[in-house]
């Protein structure tokens, strides 16, 4: 028996259960708090409708990357995906707008809801968890980074066997080796965002094989559009992507980058590159999923989403604090949240008590 648990403070016991209901009421009412300016104040599906603009300006001949949004925030925010994307988006410009934005914000829903599933969440907790702020922000906007995290959740866990918030991560480093499906998966992680390579590094390092294969896709639909977007546009998206990297870009959010030089910021991505090479074990991708986040270069709300697998593997209480942080809509919340998951999480490999005991663990306890 734990120090915690003799005096009361164990998972399982009434005070603990007392004090996670208390917190998860707080957390749903911030959550709600900040759920109305969402639904409010920013457009539905508004990071669907910065790709369709481009693709719209490449069917006319026009330019796929433009700076206008960089200096006046009154505009549409700029766009930052890579020019296979253009093409790929190019027919659905023949539709409606709105209903292009309604769809992508239903299907990322689903996605949403299965995710979640993956994540061994009960579907009576199902609900709160799309209310929270990076989960509603992401459905809301319409954003990649919702389908790019599900592809790295479905890469790294496979399908529980029981949804009690103990998601069952792959075996990769034993019985169940990385495969190419696994690898297309990884591979999709950073197809959007090169910052995001860390998983498909991590497949790499276990099987070479896996992550080429799983890569080709993704290889063979830039080759394809090559042709019809050009080098230059690839040019032109490298100097974007330098654009969206100046700290002075005030939408930029609450990115590293505001507060340390690029070049430090560079060697903290090339050691996130490293670390995720290194790492081993069950809180593999845990770990992936906080180094992701740390180095996002361009960090909004929806980012933390990486972070959800580190919040189902530390003590609620810590989880829920670190949850309703982040969902205040606020930079200094957002990072005092991170901080105290990653603290929690690094913690807590010294002190096991500050992580929720695994079904295994709670057995051998009984």
């Amino acid at each position: 028996m734990t120090a915690a648990a003799g005096v009361g403070l164990g998972p399982g016991t009434r005070l603990t259960t007392l004090v996670r209901i208390v917190l998860g009421a707080f957390a749903v009412a911030v959550f709600v708090k900040s759920a109305i300016p969402i639904l409010t104040i920013f457009p539905v599906g508004l990071d669907t409708v910065i790709p369709l603009n481009a693709a719209e300006r490449w069917l006319g001949g026009g330019v796929i990357y433009i700076a206008d949004g960089f200096a006046d925030l009154n505009l549409l925010p700029p766009f930052l995906y890579p020019p296979f994307v253009v093409p790929l988006l190019a027919p659905l410009t023949v539709l409606p707008e709105i209903v292009v934005r309604w769809a992508v914000v239903g299907i990322l829903l689903m996605v949403a809801v299965l995710t979640c599933r993956r994540m061994a969440i009960p579907w009576i907790l199902v609900p709160f968890v799309l209310l929270w702020t990076p989960m509603l922000g992401g459905i809301w906007a319409g954003n990649v980074a919702l389908a790019m995290f599900a592809a790295f959740i479905a890469a790294f866990w496979r399908t529980p066997a029981r949804h009690e918030l103990e998601p069952e991560p792959r075996d990769l480093d034993g019985r169940e080796p990385p495969d190419a499906r696994i690898g297309f998966l990884a591979a999709t992680v950073a197809s959007v965002k090169l910052t995001q390579a860390q998983a498909w590094l991590a497949i790499a390092r276990r099987s070479p094989r896996a992550a080429m294969l799983g890569a080709v896709p993704w290889i063979v639909i830039v080759l394809v559009t090559l042709p019809l977007v050009g080098i230059p546009a690839y040019v032109a998206w490298v100097e974007q992507l330098a654009r969206a990297s100046d700290p002075t870009w005030e939408a930029m959010g609450p990115s590293l980058l505001q507060v340390i030089p690029g070049s430090v910021f560079a060697v903290l991505t090339v050691a996130s590159f490293a670390g995720a090479v290194l790492l081993r074990g069950r809180d593999t991708g845990v770990w992936l999923g906080i180094l992701m986040l740390v180095v996002t270069p361009n960090m909004h709300v929806h980012s933390a989403l990486f972070l959800m697998p580190a919040l189902l593997r530390i003590r609620r209480e810590f989880a829920l604090l670190g949850a309703m942080l982040i969902g205040t809509l606020s930079d200094v919340g957002f990072w005092l949240g991170v901080a105290l998951v990653v603290g929690t999480m690094l913690a807590g490999q010294r002190w096991p008590v500050l992580r929720e005991p695994l079904a295994a663990d709670r057995v051998v306890a009984g």
